[in-house]
């Protein structure tokens, strides 16, 4: 088979860096690995434009055929949603595929000592997906981190405050339930395996890091501080997504 990797635009917006990161990861696997920077379309949809929203999609499973893809791993969680509803080509989760192949030798424990427990903030759009939710926390527990159990996730998970493009269109309700979903969880320090939920989960004032953070990043502790995230600061979040182009253009 033929494997294909796209981040999705909220991760190009927000770490470059780590995109190539995992681009260079998976090329262990997969040689010859097809890298797409593109959008599903799904805001289109979201804010009611279905014609504009089907010219998107066509124009990404395009690429997708172009490029000989047999499947498709994607990072985005609304983009898996999408594209699963859209059933036009066959996809699968990058963090279900990281458990499969495994993470790096170096990873492996190397939060064992970390006094950090975290709660999980999963993505609505894959409420569904168990495996998913499987994956995210079996990746946690290889890297060493604990994590909390919380009433409010996996199949019963609430939006983070960015859903139906409500932190476009009412940024004041999007805070205040990003903040209603920080104070949901038991403890301070949060992960999440979207960017949007990681950008919504510190707007709400809450500890919050994307898995990434923690697989690429140093080892989080009570000490720990979180930078502002780049999906809340427009202008750094279109330099992103232009630097992630030229890293998929050298990929």
């Amino acid at each position: 088979m033929k494997y294909g990797f796209m981040a999705g635009c909220a991760l190009s917006s927000s770490n470059p860096q780590q995109v190539g990161e995992i681009i260079a990861y998976l090329k262990k696997y997969y040689p010859d690995l097809a890298v797409i920077q593109g959008c599903c379309g799904k805001p289109t949809r979201m804010i009611g434009d279905e014609k504009l929203f089907q010219a998107r999609f066509q124009t990404l499973t395009d690429q997708v055929n172009q490029a000989g893809i047999d499947e498709l791993i994607v990072a985005c969680q609304g983009c898996i949603k999408t594209m699963t509803l859209q059933n036009q080509f066959p996809t699968s989760s990058l963090w279900v595929k990281l458990a499969e192949i495994g993470l790096p030798q170096e990873m492996i424990g190397k939060a064992s000592q970390s006094d950090v427990i975290f709660s999980v903030q999963d993505s609505c759009p894959t409420k569904e997906i168990t495996e998913i939710h499987q994956a995210v926390r079996f990746l946690l527990e290889q890297l060493g981190y604990q994590v909390a159990t919380n009433r409010l996730s996996g199949k019963n998970t609430l939006c983070c405050g960015m859903g139906g493009m409500c932190g476009v269109s009412n940024p004041p309700l999007a805070k205040e339930f990003a903040t209603k979903r920080v104070n949901d969880f038991k403890t301070p320090h949060i992960v999440t395996y979207c960017s949007s939920c990681t950008a919504a989960m510190l707007m709400g004032g809450g500890k919050a890091w994307h898995l990434l953070d923690l697989m690429f990043g140093p080892v989080i502790n009570q000490q720990a501080t979180c930078a502002s995230h780049p999906l809340n600061q427009p202008v750094l979040a279109w330099k992103n997504r232009y630097q992630t182009k030229k890293i998929v253009n050298n990929a």
